[in-house]
């Protein structure tokens, strides 16, 4: 538990300041910035406390910890032992969820640092404090809950009544009606795209040939981009097209997003006129129910070149299908072909097929890569050209980080000048505080800006060994010869940065990514895997840092 963080500490010295406010808070006296800043900045000023850090979330909720970046890094900071005690104007700044807050001054009080509300000065040491502390916290969620219980069951009471409280929509504009509540008011220029929609869909053209259309006559979404499958089937399948209301279709939307379907979804008659009639509505919804499957693409699956190989038209990955052609002895053969995914999503309009045979490409890459790495001196000039990089980056990122603690320590005057005229000329605060905003926005960029560098420090902290290069071809080589699929996978996936397709001149060029984090985390060790298969599937993809592109 807490170390005592009362005013009798002598320990503390070093403070560290958290300010937050929601939107709906930024505008009440006593909740803004500056004003929770003033008063924490005076009260460590009186009992001879050094202001470490200003940590300060703007217009955000207290809801979740993870949205909030400047409670993130004042616990990273934590772990770092950069200050003694965490000072906040109430309780509720730092979390309006009991679990949250407590967890915070949990991960606080196990690296000794205190934690002390101005407003509310718990004892967290004792039993009584705490337990004083651990209600008000618990009073503040109550409080969120309600809140958010009431904007919910209002928002539910104007959707039973037929009115819109949804985003925008195509072929509306959103509106309000006399009664001051939402409603919408038919775009006739997108309500003419919206008729073309389903009339495609009532003459039985699927969703793809329907948005291929669509972007064939220029049409655009309610954003300006082009029409997707999904796109379509979103707009066929949304009732609000003939005059209804569905609500409620999610719930926990934060966490669970599209998969958070809820049981008490209800649709009802809408305020807004309809542009479909309820008939061709109905008899849409009955054609779609009937088609079958629509084509899809995705990376999984054993077809080793989706995702890399990349169209020659307009650089799309492309994807991988079947064709099953009818010979002339009657015979049907199936033959794998990868395509623009564009083109299958999209249409014609957008980008052709380009297809290439799939046997014939990923043949060409498998011989082109193995060929690559059965280079005699290769492991030799790879280990010499990432040890040359990798001083050279160390270097650099020296540099850096002298020039960044540079820019810290000249913001951290400027910011400690500024605060002390606040301090002795409070009617100059309209005219100072938006530099001290400016000034702890830049902090915060400097700040994750030397976290990066740390942290590629970190990873890359010794060069590979020529003997990690070695045991790495050994594999590769088995990889190559064994040709199981999903093996072939997870190794192109990790050293193939792209595949382009030249149809002009029927060509294939590979670049790969060769980086020191590949050299010396590519594979787990692990007594038990034997074969080869078994080692690749161990592969794990890390991020990519001093790339070395090559041309095969």
């Amino acid at each position: 538990m807490l170390q005592n963080q009362t005013e009798k500490d002598s320990t503390i010295t070093r403070v560290a300041l958290y300010c937050r406010v929601s939107t709906t808070e930024q505008g009440l006296e006593g909740h803004s910035l500056e004003a929770q800043e003033a008063v924490m900045y005076k009260h460590c000023i009186e009992r001879g406390y050094t202001v470490q850090e200003v940590y300060v979330d703007a217009g955000i909720s207290g809801k979740e910890m993870t949205k909030r970046h400047a409670l993130q890094r004042l616990l990273h900071d934590a772990e770092e032992q950069q200050f003694d005690l965490v000072l906040v104007w109430k309780i509720s700044r730092m979390g309006r969820n009991l679990k949250d807050v407590l967890e915070i001054v949990e991960r606080l009080g196990k690296q000794q640092i205190g934690f002390l509300s101005l407003s509310e000065q718990f004892d967290t040491s004792t039993p009584s404090g705490r337990f004083m502390f651990q209600q008000m916290a618990s009073f503040n969620e109550y409080e969120r809950n309600i809140i958010a219980e009431n904007v919910k069951l209002t928002m539910t009471k104007l959707a039973q009544d037929g009115h819109w409280t949804g985003n925008q929509v195509l072929g509306y504009d959103n509106a309000r009606s006399e009664d001051g509540k939402g409603t919408l008011t038919i775009n006739e220029i997108e309500a003419a795209i919206i008729r073309l929609i389903f009339q495609q869909a009532l003459e039985g053209k699927g969703y793809r040939s329907i948005a291929n259309h669509m972007n064939q006559q220029g049409y655009r979404t309610k954003k300006g981009n082009t029409f997707s499958a999904v796109a379509i089937k979103d707009i066929l399948r949304n009732p609000v097209y003939q005059g209804k209301i569905r609500y409620n279709r999610y719930e926990n939307w934060a966490n669970a997003r599209r998969k958070g379907l809820s049981d008490e979804v209800f649709l009802v008659q809408g305020q807004h006129p309809a542009i479909i009639s309820e008939a061709d509505w109905k008899q849409v919804g009955t054609l779609l129910d009937l088609q079958s499957k629509q084509p899809t693409w995705h990376r999984q699956g054993s077809n080793v070149l989706t995702g890399l190989l990349r169209c020659p038209q307009c650089d799309a990955p492309m994807a991988a299908s079947n064709v099953t052609n009818t010979l002339k002895d009657g015979t049907k053969k199936r033959i794998r072909y990868y395509a623009c995914s564009q083109f299958r999503n999209k249409g014609a309009s957008v980008c052709s097929a380009n297809s290439i045979r799939a046997d014939v490409a990923e043949k060409r890459v498998r011989e082109r890569f193995a060929a690559y790495i059965s280079q005699p001196r290769l492991l030799q000039q790879l280990s010499e050209r990432l040890a040359s990089q990798h001083s050279i980056y160390l270097e650099n990122w020296q540099r850096q980080e002298e020039q960044l603690e540079a820019k810290q320590a000249d913001l951290a005057r400027q910011y400690e000048q500024i605060t002390t005229i606040l301090i002795e000329t409070p009617e100059l605060a309209d005219d100072l505080s938006p530099r001290l905003r400016q000034i702890r926005q830049e902090q915060a960029s400097l700040q994750a800006q030397r976290q990066q560098l740390d942290a590629k420090r970190k990873q890359h902290h010794t060069k590979p060994s020529l003997t990690c290069l070695e045991a790495l071809f050994d594999l590769l080589h088995g990889v190559m010869k064994n040709q199981e699929k999903q093996a072939l996978k997870a190794i192109y996936r990790l050293f193939i940065a792209r595949i382009d397709w030249n149809k002009a001149e029927n060509t294939l060029h590979v670049e790969l990514n060769i980086d020191q984090a590949t050299f010396q985390h590519l594979f787990v060790q692990e007594e038990e895997v034997r074969s080869i298969p078994e080692r690749a599937s161990s592969l794990r993809l890390v991020e990519k840092a001093l790339p070395i592109s090559v041309r095969i």
